[in-house]
């Protein structure tokens, strides 16, 4: 016969199941709906060693931002909440997307516009020496320069980012640590060497494409990129 100390560890035992299948059941749904939101467009050129992947990407706009702190994950975090606040509304229409938008009401107006979400949410870590960290959101193609709303919050600016050649590197798991980043920023230099490519500057970009709290891990794609110098590579 069962004791009641091991009865309710049973239960206990179960519960814990039921929630962690729950949980794991949630964050599949939130990683279909990722990877349903629009993304730049790129043609892949080739492959290079070390499993990294050349792009050329198509121009496109972001909604950015620059902000101070003492490490990446700090800057990306703090990065992140000033431009989901202008997505989400911290904005002011334009006229002309305003003239072609559905009737709206005032309240929703002053509100300023909700735009869908898209990915990726792009980083920029910090320079050696400097504490700047850059966050942007890709905004919907349907946007222009002068189409986009305007951004309440100063420290936020649209702008095109041009046609470019991007190495990258893919990989799953928790937004990575700055030592993850240097760790494949490495590999992206090395496989480029041997292709006699080089890098066109001396920033890193770091790509999310899922949200870090309900999407299982396993499930999360991060990139790491390096911008190419393209000099007619096919």
């Amino acid at each position: 016969m069962q004791t009641v100390p091991s009865l309710i560890g049973k239960i206990i035992a179960v519960l814990a199941a039921v929630l962690r299948a729950g949980r794991f059941g949630v964050g599949v749904l939130a990683w279909r709906a990722a990877n349903a939101l629009e993304r730049p467009n790129f043609a892949v050129i080739k492959s290079l060693e070390g499993g990294v992947e050349l792009r050329r990407y198509a121009p496109y706009f972001i909604a950015e931002t620059e902000v101070e702190a003492d490490n990446m994950r700090q800057g990306s975090s703090k990065g992140f909440r000033s431009v989901a606040s202008y997505i989400f509304g911290a904005n002011k229409p334009s006229m002309k997307m305003a003239m072609t938008a559905p009737v709206r009401t005032e309240a929703a107006a002053a509100k300023g516009e909700v735009m869908k979400m898209t990915a990726p949410v792009r980083t920029e870590p910090p320079a050696a020496g400097s504490k700047r960290t850059k966050v942007s959101f890709v905004l919907e193609k349907s946007y222009t320069k002068k189409t986009a709303p305007a951004p309440l919050d100063r420290s936020v600016r649209v702008r095109q980012v041009a046609p470019h050649l991007l190495a990258v590197r893919t990989f799953s798991g928790p937004p990575p640590s700055e030592e993850r980043v240097e760790l494949e920023r490495q590999r992206i230099l090395s496989g480029l060497s041997s292709s006699g490519l080089r890098p066109a500057d001396g920033s890193t970009l770091v790509y999310g494409y899922h949200d870090p709290f309900i999407t299982p891990n396993f499930l999360r794609r991060n990139e790491v990129c390096l911008r190419v110098v393209d000099n007619g590579v096919a």
